[in-house]
Formats: C-alpha cells, structure tokens, sequence
C-alpha cells in the first residue's frame, strides 16, 4: 500500500495569478455594467438637474454631478458600453482585415506579399492618433467614423503579426507534407495554419483593445469623436478639465475608469500570453 501511495504521480499544482485574477475581475465588472446600464445606473445618465449643478460626491449622488447637474455615475456606466463597444467591435475589424492580409501574404510570398507589407509599412509609419485624426477629419465624426479609423489604424500591426507567424509555420514538416498530399491553398490555410496563428493574435487583440479605448477617449476629448449628450469617457474627460479647480471629480473619476479598464485588458492580455506561451512565466 505504501509502495503504490509513493509511486503514483504527483500531479503539479498550476500557481494561480493575481494578477490575472484582478484583470479578468476587473473585465467582468466592466462588462457587468455596460450589458446592463439601463438597471445599474441610479440616474438617465442624460437628465439634467440645474439645482444639483456641480454638487461633490454624496449619498445621492455618490460620484458627484457635472456642470448641468448629470449624475457622474450614471455617465460612467454608460460610458462603459461606448468604450467596449467601440473598443472590441474596432479591434474585431482590424483583426479580420489584417489577419487576411497577413495569410495572403505570408502564404503566397512574391510580390504579392512585398506589395501588401509595404502598404502596412507606410501606415505603420504614422502615429495611429494621428492618422485616427486623419480619417476622422475626412469622414466626419460619428460612432461608425471612430470605429473604421481606429481599425483602419491597427490593421497593419495585425497583418504583421500574422504574416510573422504563417512564414513559421507554412515550412513546418506537417504543412509540407499536407501540401505535398496535394491539398489546395484554402484548406491548408485555415485548417492548418489559422489555428497557429490565433493564439498571438488574440494576445495582441485583447491589450489592443485597451489602446482603442484610449483612441476613442483622445478623439472624443478633441471633439472629434462621441458627440454630446451622449456618455463618452473622453468628452466628459474635456468637460471636467474645464472645472478642475471647482469639480476634480470630474477629471479625477473618468481618468479613474479609463486607466482601470486598460489595466484590466493588459492584465488580461498578460495572462493570455502566459497560458498560450507556457515560456512566458519562466520569462518574467
């Protein structure tokens, strides 16, 4: 009995990371609050109440009120629903639009792929505010304007990065030998080849999410992106810095959310990276 006990295995215990924990808490709060705005918000993040106008946090309202009297919490919880939905719906877009250029270019190679990449190399070469600044002076602002710029913005680091990870793999002895049976371009691609390359990309994807945001903030904060009444992180950031002696909370709360939701998605993006590349704990 005593030989059996010490012979079997012992299995390793998998460390838990806080770190972790706190980024994908943080994240499902978040997402708590903006798929359900409607019934957490105390107030109509829109209403406006003169005879509470720049009223400090209190017990009716707990984050305090702007410059026309809008509850300040109710603002932020809604502004939770334009910051993801921007943020996730702008990276999703740049992921399918760089992730297939990225295929077509690293499996066809030639001139094809040195076509594509230095198109990605002359965007890349512009800072993504500035050329999100760019778009959105062309288009207009507007929710569906915000969105194409940022992704237009982030396309080419994603194309790159897929590009990096099919040129590895297309030379992999099992991808050979597929292509070798004669199975065609398509089939290799996304049987083979795609399920190697989602893991960085998702990686990338989720801290990526977190630099949308920020975009989203800056646009809005210039008066190029959310146009009020509506609840934008960045728009009620430039309403607050007009009354940063009179309100701090204003500036102080949203600047608040803003960096815990992009500490959220990096810890998250963190966590990722270290589950999918079992080399990136001996790493840190």
């Amino acid at each position: 009995m005593g030989e059996a006990v010490a012979s079997s295995p012992v299995r390793p215990r998998r460390r838990i990371d806080g770190f972790a924990v706190l980024g994908f808490g943080l994240l499902a709060l978040l997402a708590i609050c903006s798929a359900f705005a409607p019934w957490i918000a105390p107030y109509d993040p829109n209403a406006q109440d003169y005879r509470a106008v720049l009223q400090a946090p209190s017990a009716a309202h707990w984050l305090g009120t702007d410059h026309t009297g809008r509850d300040m919490l109710s603002r932020l919880i809604f502004g939770t629903r334009i910051a993801f939905g921007i943020g996730f719906t702008a990276i999703g877009l740049a992921v399918l639009l760089g992730g297939l250029l990225g295929l077509v270019a690293g499996y066809t190679r030639g001139l094809v792929d040195e076509g594509i990449m230095r198109v990605m190399d002359a965007l890349l070469s512009f800072p993504s505010v500035l050329l999100a600044l760019g778009i959105m002076a062309a288009l207009g602002p507007g929710v569906t304007t915000i969105i194409i710029a940022i992704a237009l913005a982030d396309m080419p680091m994603f194309a790159r990065i897929t590009r990096s990870q099919v040129l590895t793999v297309r030379e992999r002895d099992f991808v050979v030998a597929t292509r070798a049976l004669g199975a065609g371009p398509l089939r290799i691609i996304f049987r083979h080849i795609v399920p190697h390359v989602t893991g960085p990309v998702a990686v990338m994807a989720t801290i990526q999410v977190g630099h949308a945001i920020l975009t989203e903030a800056a646009l809005s904060f210039l008066g190029l992106g959310i146009q009020p009444p509506t609840a934008s992180w960045g728009a009620m950031m430039r309403n607050g810095f007009s009354y940063m002696e009179r309100a701090p909370w204003l500036s102080a709360f949203t600047g608040l959310a803003i960096l815990l939701t992009v500490l959220a998605l990096n810890l998250a993006g963190d966590a990722l990276r270290d589950r999918l590349d079992p080399r990136g704990e001996s790493r840190r």
